[in-house]
């Protein structure tokens, strides 16, 4: 059975910030270098597409945070946070570092390439956000032309949505815990503790569907997460830091499959310690990129398989989706 319920402005108390919610904003003074800023804006797409994926790392200077962008050849590109030291990464998505701040408890999202913000209005006080436990995806909604912030704090039963320029937070729940949710092919799905699969539907009203599947996971689901490809949903399963199992969902019989041995072969998994990990093909890449991954290569338990581990991977073919979508492309 599932629930919903929304928590507005007027209902969310403590809520110091009286201005508009949900609001796009200039997010940094200074982003990433200006070579790559200029060209990201003139050439966009073909331009990003034509980038690896490269890491983000995160220091802590003093009071602040210091975030910097590590190409594969060895270029760092340092960019600025406002009051950084008041906010968390707690995730990333279209492009967007996810950053939650303490006071007054609220999500910022931020573009570091094209410097672009968007700013959420302050979460209901058993939301409660972390680096390693939350889930947080940008989706666009067509049928009322608005973006939406989607939040699941793991092994919760709640999944929270925030309606871009509604000063509210809407939730839906479910019987079990949610371990992790993905955006793929335009819909959302969601799989709880109990290896059930669910389709999130936010429009016309929010409900949370059950799947049916063939067969269940039979895995240590607190250590899964959904992964994909341009075609393929899977879900990972890191069984130790070196060793991790991946299972394709097949839409057509819908049951959970092993991926046969060339698929595995054909892609390299960019495993993220925030859990935004992707599956790339590899043909994709050039030798130079490959040869530098491999060097922080894990192993898939099967042999078959290439792995690559990072505390934040950005993806920047990502960058500009929020762009192209309020364009209509």
């Amino acid at each position: 059975m599932t629930k919903t319920g929304s928590v507005s402005k007027s209902q969310n108390r403590g809520d110091g910030c009286s201005r508009k919610r949900s609001m796009t904003v200039g997010a940094a003074p200074c982003g990433v270098c200006k070579s790559w800023r200029s060209l990201a804006l003139s050439n966009k797409t073909r331009f990003m597409e034509s980038k690896p994926p490269v890491s983000i790392w995160i220091s802590e200077q003093g009071n602040k945070r210091e975030y910097s962008l590590h190409e594969f050849d060895g270029r760092e590109f340092k960019f600025l946070i406002p009051k950084s030291s008041r906010k968390t990464c707690v995730g990333l998505t279209c492009g967007y570092l996810v950053l939650f701040r303490r006071k007054p408890r609220d999500f910022w999202l931020m573009n570091p390439i094209t410097r672009h913000g968007l700013r959420f209005p302050k979460v209901p006080s058993y939301l409660e956000p972390d680096e390693e436990g939350v889930r947080a995806i940008l989706v666009f909604s067509s049928s009322i032309s608005a973006w939406v912030l989607v939040v699941l704090c793991r092994c919760t039963s709640r999944i929270w949505f925030s309606i871009s320029g509604k000063a509210e937070w809407n939730y839906v729940s479910s019987i079990s815990s949610i371990i992790d949710l993905h955006d793929f092919k335009g819909k959302i799905y969601a799989i709880d503790m109990g290896s059930r699969l669910y389709e999130l539907g936010l429009d016309p009203e929010p409900k949370l569907m059950l799947l049916k599947t063939k067969n269940i996971l039979e895995a240590d689901l607190v250590f899964l997460e959904f992964v994909c490809s341009s075609e393929t949903l899977y879900a990972m399963e890191c069984i130790s830091f070196h060793e991790y199992e991946v299972h394709e969902l097949d839409f057509g019989e819908m049951k959970w499959v092993s991926p046969n041995k060339k698929i595995m072969e054909e892609y390299a998994f960019l495993a993220s310690d925030l859990k935004h990990s992707a599956a790339i093909k590899r043909e994709l890449w050039s030798n130079s990129w490959l040869q530098h991954y491999e060097k922080c290569a894990y192993n898939y338990t099967s042999g078959n398989g290439v792995f690559f581990n990072e505390t934040i991977w950005y993806f920047p073919n990502d960058c500009l989706k929020v762009d192209l979508k309020q364009k209509g492309y």
